[in-house]
């Protein structure tokens, strides 16, 4: 990944089921990666990661103020990479700012 991060949130698994699934499955939402390439994920691939998932909360970096990237997992990588046309991007945002907002310094 690009070594640009310029922020950083956490958010609940649950309020990020909730976006993805706000948002029509075959819709595109970012591109995932599990550590080698890019490939296009629609929100249906990614609900599915995330009920897979059972961490209850996962972290969200903001890359050179323009994409996000979740990190569904570390280990092994599953990481979806966010810009700004994704339907779930300007509510990444928002909470990313309700995120500093409540956690200053």
């Amino acid at each position: 990944m690009p070594n640009g991060h310029t922020g950083s949130f956490v958010i609940k698994a649950t309020d990020l089921k909730q976006l993805v699934q706000a948002v029509s499955g075959d819709a595109m939402v970012g591109k995932l990666t599990t550590g080698s390439r890019l490939e296009a994920a629609c929100a249906a691939d990614i609900a599915r990661l995330l009920e897979e998932c059972s961490r209850d909360r996962i972290g969200v970096e903001e890359q050179d103020s323009a994409f996000y990237v979740i990190h569904i997992s570390n280990e092994p990588i599953i990481w979806i990479v966010v810009k700004s046309e994704s339907p779930i991007f300007m509510e990444l945002r928002s909470r990313h700012e309700r995120w500093v907002a409540d956690h200053p310094g």
